[in-house]
Order: structure tokens, then sequence, then C-alpha cells
């Protein structure tokens, strides 16, 4: 499996939750589909409607959607702009973030706040090595829901939190923020790939957003937002353009008729060859065994975790509920490397030359460890081997 990627030779690349290695012939396909285009670029535009909802068709068949309730875009911020921004809300209906939610959709929440004088509060998550230790899905779903409100209209949480690697168990806060009449929207950016994503059973869920070139190898520049059928009138689109109103020629052979497919698609001039490339991605998954990827990306965390205790006596950070274990292994730095703070990033790769990504808590910066099918149990030996020599 391997051999599907480029590989650096001395570098360990152990950040596939926020960048995954892109596989090769997913690299070509694009490349094919950018030089098809240039053949005869007016010709190929007028086709790339036709091509793009066929790409959008075999994802949404992947991921158990309706082709009709999906939208593409370049990435999940843009995803959650469309969302947050886009639901109707009144003057004193409050928005409701949790606390450790990635920085760039804290901010959206934060900009309609601001726009539309709003009210925004911000959802306590529990983070502290104890309180994990002892939680229980039962307790994280109760102490979520616990914290809504008659005026909280919108609920953004993630499915996966970023800064922890808890999986959150979100058809259960769902089944309260449905009866409640709150929007849910889920940032799925660390999720789908890693864990199994299925839409036909996440039925009480307003909104979902996920990148393509995280967890599901895909595209640099694709991403996609699910929305449940029944909020789809009332979402608003952030941009107008030649499908807004009405969809004419060429762009009527883009989302099978449907309205609210033509008023949120990517209509404009575009390199389009990224999202064409998702066939490709599909293709690449259903070649392949996608349990057995995540059964990978299990054994990988595990090994690592068992290693950094023995050999450098580091805590993982984890629930005792193994339902809330989600694909990255958290851990706090030793106190020593907690002085390189923002600087993390660049200080691994110049000391080790390994690549993760750094959260900061309450406790202090913390590594973030996501392996992939790329990476092999001697890849994980060596990483640790490697941060044994910043501690001595």
């Amino acid at each position: 499996m391997q051999t599907l990627f480029s590989k650096s030779s001395d570098i360990l690349y152990f950040n596939s939750a926020n960048l995954s290695l892109c596989p090769n012939p997913i690299l070509n396909a694009i490349d094919t589909y950018r030089r098809q285009f240039e053949i005869n670029p007016t010709q190929s535009l007028k086709d790339s409607w036709r091509n793009l909802w066929g790409a959008q068709e075999k994802l949404a068949h992947f991921l158990g959607a309706t082709p009709s309730d999906l939208i593409l875009r370049t990435n999940v911020t843009d995803v959650l702009n469309a969302f947050i921004l886009g639901v109707p809300l009144n003057p004193d209906e409050e928005i409701l973030v949790g606390e450790l939610e990635y920085g760039a959709i804290a901010n959206i929440c934060r900009f309609r706040s601001e726009r539309d004088k709003l009210p925004l509060r911000f959802l306590k998550i529990p983070q502290s090595p104890p309180a994990l230790s002892k939680l229980t899905s039962t307790q994280l779903g109760e102490s979520i829901t616990s914290q809504l409100t008659s005026k909280t209209r919108i609920l953004v949480l993630s499915h996966v939190i970023a800064g922890l690697g808890l999986k959150m168990p979100i058809e259960d806060v769902a089944e309260v923020t449905r009866k409640m009449g709150i929007y849910f929207i889920v940032d799925g950016a660390y999720a789908p790939g890693a864990l199994e994503v299925n839409f036909s059973t996440l039925q009480n869920i307003d909104f979902y957003g996920c990148s393509l070139y995280k967890w599901l190898l895909g595209p640099k520049g694709t991403a996609f937002g699910w929305v449940h059928p029944q909020v789809q009138e009332k979402l608003l689109p952030l941009q107008a353009g030649w499908t807004t109103f009405e969809s004419q020629g060429d762009f009527n052979l883009f989302g099978a008729g449907s309205r609210f497919q033509q008023k949120f698609q990517l209509s404009g001039c575009r390199d389009f060859s990224p999202f064409f490339a998702i066939n490709e991605t599909i293709e690449l998954w259903q070649s392949m065994e996608p349990s057995a990827i995540r059964k990978h990306i299990l054994k990988l965390n595990q090994l690592f975790q068992s290693e950094i205790e023995r050999q450098l006596h580091w805590r993982p950070l984890l629930p005792s509920d193994s339902s809330l274990v989600g694909p990255m292994t958290v851990f706090r730095l030793p106190d020593k490397i907690q002085a390189q703070a923002s600087n993390l990033s660049k200080y691994f790769l110049e000391k080790i030359k390994a690549q993760l990504h750094f959260t900061q808590l309450n406790s202090g910066w913390y590594g973030v460890f996501s392996p992939h099918i790329y990476n092999s149990e001697d890849e994980v030996q060596e990483l640790v081997m490697r941060l044994k020599s910043l501690s001595l």
C-alpha cells in the first residue's frame, strides 16, 4: 500500500488528520484532467457541469447519502461558512460552539455573532487527564445537552475534536437538538475515512462538513457538505451567480433538476480537475478494504500509545470509554519542550525530522499523532526513538 505514495526518505509523516499524503494515482488523475481540459477549454467548461455531477453522485453513494443532499466546496472552512452564515436566525437566538473547536470555525461563529449582534457562548468540554480518564459516552452526551437552552439555535461541534482526539457522541446529541429545534452543525473534518460515516444513519443532524484531503486521501482543495433535506430550503446561499434564480443550458446538466443543488453548485469558471479526481479517490477506496484501513490506523495508534508509555513514560490523553476514542493519539509534551510553544512544528522537523500536529489545552502543549495506511509499525518505533532523544 505504501508504494502508492511519494514519501520522504527521512521525514516521518504523522499528521494525516490535518493533511494526508495524496496517492500517486489521484495526483496523476488531477494532472490528466487538467491537461484534457486545456485541449478545448471552452467545450471542457461546458462539459464540467455534467462531469462534476457525476463525481458528486459517486461520492454520495460512497457516503450512504443522496447526491442531491451534498454540496461541493474547496475545504471544510468554506463548507462551515456556508452553514453557519447561511442559516437564518432571529436577533435573540444564540450560537453555541465547542470551546475546543478548530480556530477557523470558532471565528466563523464569532463573525456571525458580531455581524448580526447575536449571543455567542462556548460549550464546555472535559479536557483534563483526570476528567477524560473517567469519561463515558453517556456522561459526555449529557454534559453537552445540559448546556443547551431555549435560546440556543445553532450548535457547532466536531465529530472528532482535533485537539483531544475525542470522538463525540453526535448521534445522542442530535436526538436532543432535533427535539429542541436547534440547528446541529457538525465539523466532520477529522472523521470520515478514519471512522465509518454513513449519512443514512445520521438523520437527526442538520449539517455536516468534511474535507476530502484529510483521512479520505483525496485531492487538496476538495470538500463536501451534507445538508438534511428538511433544512435545505432554509439555507441561504452566500454568493449569487448564473444559477441563483434559474438554470439554463449546460448548467442544467448538474443537480438532476434540484433547485437546491443549482443554487449551491460551483458554477464559476475554475480548475475543476481536483473535483473530477474525486472519481479516482472513491475508486481507490472501493479497491481497498475500508475496515482494514481503519484497523491499521487503530493498530498504529495503540502501538504508539504503548511505546511512549513504556519507553518515555508519557501518558496519552485517553478516555476510559472506548467508544470515545478517535483516530488520533494526543500526548502532553515534556516541560523542556513546552517553551517552544507556537514554534513546535518547526522545532520537531529540525530536531527529529518528524511531522506532527500540536495543540494547546489548559494543562499545556500537546502533540497529536495521526497515522494512515502509508505508515508502518517500524516508522512508529522510529518516531518513539526520535522523541526519546528530545527528552534526554
